[in-house]
């Protein structure tokens, strides 16, 4: 009985092994995964611009968010999320798996005026704030 039990409970073969990181390092899969990100059309690998808009702007009023306050994006991809929360002078710390997409996420924090710290994949991708 102990023996069934196990193997009920047990990982089938295809997810046995946990293949993350190799899914977001992966070349090619990151730069497809980047670009269904940016589409603002598409909820595919992110929410479209304006349900993130949305989120974003429930998110800020919901916990207050106001300079000073800090924030962690846990899988922040490009930073949809990351800069609109700066925005409002909150410190955000995006963190993610992608090192093309936490490139994406410095550049469009350069971009937006927001200052950024940044590190190695797999580490905090970029704090951001408005100072």
């Amino acid at each position: 009985m102990f023996e069934q039990l196990e193997e009920i409970n047990s990982r089938p073969a295809p997810f046995s092994v946990n293949t993350t990181d190799v899914l977001w390092t992966d070349r090619h899969t990151s730069a497809r995964m980047l670009s269904f990100h940016l589409d603002p059309k598409l909820d595919l690998s992110s929410r479209n611009h304006a349900f993130i808009d949305r989120s974003a702007s429930w998110i800020t009023s919901r916990f207050g968010l106001v300079e000073g306050v800090r924030v962690a994006d846990f899988g922040c991809g490009p930073g949809l999320y990351t800069t609109r929360l700066a925005r409002t002078g909150a410190r955000v710390t995006g963190i993610d798996f992608s090192e093309r997409s936490i490139g994406h996420a410095r550049a469009a924090a350069r971009e937006a005026g927001l200052s950024i710290d940044s590190s190695r994949p797999g580490a905090p991708c970029c704090s951001t704030s408005t100072h």
